[in-house]
């Protein structure tokens, strides 16, 4: 989130990535405000960034996506990053196996290419507080495929996704299906396709369809985020959510500095785990 003071008003700056930190605990959203710099990858999610590069390079005609992939995980590999399971042989040879499987299973299934990691910025939202005066929030981000039909994001994971929780609960699809209608580029119903590449597994392709409503509800989401942000302010402390798998050393940047600063290991687990 990115906050400018306006002449009657504030301008709210928000990505969908940080609508799910700031829903699955607040004080995680306004951790990421603060102290983004705390933020680092770990060894999936710079697989998952190679994987994308890959991608990339091959729907913009390059001639060896692979090579792509390789070269954008060495780079990776050479920054800060937190290594949970793999070596870097075996993410190098997670690429292979992945981006063969995209072109095997997802790649046919795309449709005519209209623009590759096509990054925007919308108005999603415009509001009157009487405190605070007009507030416009502005969606932001980059959709990874948008094609004449609909728009593909792609995933590396461990297993294949739920299709009644992406339809019912994700938030990136309405954000980039807000995104595309307002722009122009499509029209509702949008259908976002989820192309996810499951490490040692079979892709899945998992279609979500949004329309207008689910924008509206993705208003009502994002406003109360923002008015917490306004109003109480990112100097101290918002509510805490330690119900989540990722409130947890290994998971949360912020873990030190939160809940890890309360209690140890053996606090919370009987062996001492995290």
């Amino acid at each position: 989130m990115k906050i400018q003071q306006t002449d009657d008003g504030y301008s709210v700056r928000v990505r969908q990535s940080w609508i799910n930190d700031a829903m699955m605990c607040n004080e995680r959203g306004r951790q990421a405000i603060v102290r983004p710099e705390w933020s680092k990858p770990n060894d999936a999610t710079i697989l998952g960034t190679a994987v994308h590069a890959g991608i990339a390079a091959h729907l913009l005609g390059s001639p060896d996506g692979v090579k792509v992939a390789h070269n954008t995980l060495n780079e990776l590999l050479a920054e800060p990053f937190m290594r949970t399971k793999y070596s870097d042989e075996q993410l190098h040879d997670h690429i292979i196996e992945l981006m063969a499987e995209w072109q095997r299973a997802i790649e046919p299934l795309t449709g005519d290419v209209v623009a590759v990691e096509k990054e925007f910025e919308f108005v999603l939202d415009e509001f009157m507080d009487e405190r605070l005066g007009r507030i416009t929030v502005v969606g932001a981000g980059t959709i990874d495929l948008v094609t004449t039909t609909g728009l593909w994001d792609w995933k590396t994971a461990g297993r294949k996704y739920s299709a009644k929780e992406k339809q019912s609960q994700a938030i990136q699809p309405t954000m980039y299906a807000s995104a595309a209608v307002a722009l122009g580029w499509l029209e509702y119903p949008v259908q976002f396709n989820y192309g996810v590449l499951v490490r040692s597994g079979r892709a899945q392709v998992l279609p979500v369809h949004r329309n207008e409503s689910h924008t509206d509800w993705l208003r009502e989401i994002v406003r109360p985020l923002v008015r917490t942000s306004l109003l109480v302010g990112t100097d101290t402390s918002w509510a805490k959510n330690d119900t989540h798998y990722l409130c947890s050393d290994t998971w949360c940047p912020w873990w030190s500095i939160c809940k890890g600063s309360k209690l140890s290991p053996n606090d919370i687990t009987p062996g001492g785990e995290s």
